[in-house]
């Protein structure tokens, strides 16, 4: 296993965990590329990026599980079901694409040339897109919304298995700018779903010809100590960002990200591995400091029509 691992990995995992808590997604859109900067076969650069994330994302899934809610005509039964249905069992076939895609190609170039395309389309449409933002209330959810989620959930299960993306990176849009769910669910619902579809996803890569990939386990163990700090750390900048009257900020600014990953990951592809090197390591020190500078404003300048709630954990 690369030495550098043992530094680099808790570092990954904070960065990157901290902006999934933050944005409500997944990380695989920096994980993935650090592991394949650092070495990593592609399928093992997958595998870590998916199984990393489900250690870090279970205390805060599990303490917001009730928050979704769970009765009739709420989002936990017309959202949550569908969308888990249609995510895990298509989280399955991802690696068994993957394979063919790369037998099909003859290289694993193919996965990374969709990670930057996946990337660029997502940041386009964070960008010209807008969320019902303080609206808690959730509105009417007909039989064809529900057939809707469905086929996000299969589409997301499918690209987070593929990709080693959490799959929060496709839900997230979704549900907030063609659904229409309220910011206060959509980010419950995509760290819940981003919990199983990693899990899911993640086992396909840890099992290979009937052998456990220790080097996935072992890769994804120390990436997720960094998250372990990190998830739970950017949650709560969410909340202070929301509660102040920022969430539209939180939405849009998502595309900043994706845009310098992007940049990022087509270095990579294109063989400039240096200058992907400097851009991943100026992407996680700008991409802190953003956030934390962020949050900090938000909390001393809250804005008019914020959340009538008081600043609590998220």
């Amino acid at each position: 296993m690369n030495q550098l691992l043992w530094i680099a990995g808790p570092l990954i995992g904070l960065v990157g965990m901290m902006s999934g808590g933050f944005w409500g997604v997944g990380c695989g859109w920096i994980v993935v590329p650090a592991m394949l900067i650092l070495g990593f076969e592609p399928f093992d650069a997958v595998g870590i990026s998916l199984l990393q994330m489900v250690p870090a994302t279970i205390p805060t899934v599990v303490r917001q599980f009730p928050e979704i809610g769970w009765k009739k005509d709420q989002p936990g039964r017309l959202v949550v079901i569908p969308l888990a249905a249609g995510a895990i069992g298509a989280s399955f076939f991802g690696k068994l694409l993957n394979e063919e895609l790369f037998r099909f190609f003859g290289s694993p170039d193919v996965l990374q040339w969709m990670l930057a395309g996946f990337i660029l389309l997502i940041g386009v449409q964070t960008a010209c897109s807008t969320t019902r933002v303080y609206a808690d209330e959730f509105g009417a959810f007909p039989p064809k919304k529900r057939f809707g989620v469905f086929g996000t959930g299969v589409a997301t299960g499918v690209l987070s298995s593929m990709l080693g993306l959490g799959g929060g990176i496709l839900m997230r849009p979704l549900l907030t700018s063609v659904f229409r769910v309220p910011e206060h669910y959509t980010s419950r619902i995509v760290r819940l779903m981003v919990t199983l579809t990693t899990l899911s996803g993640g086992l396909t890569y840890l099992f290979h010809a009937d052998a456990v990939a220790w080097q996935v386990l072992w890769g994804a163990m120390l990436v997720a100590a960094g998250g372990f700090v990190g998830f739970p750390l950017g949650v709560r900048m969410h909340r202070i960002a929301f509660d102040t009257g920022y969430a539209q900020y939180i939405h849009k600014s998502f595309s900043i990200v994706a845009g310098t990953m992007f940049v990022s990951t087509l270095l990579n592809v294109t063989g400039c591995r240096e200058a992907s090197r400097i851009a991943m390591i100026a992407i996680a020190a700008g991409m802190t400091a953003g956030l934390v500078v962020f949050t900090l404003y938000a909390a001393g300048h809250p804005k008019k029509g914020g959340s009538p709630q008081p600043l609590t954990d998220a």
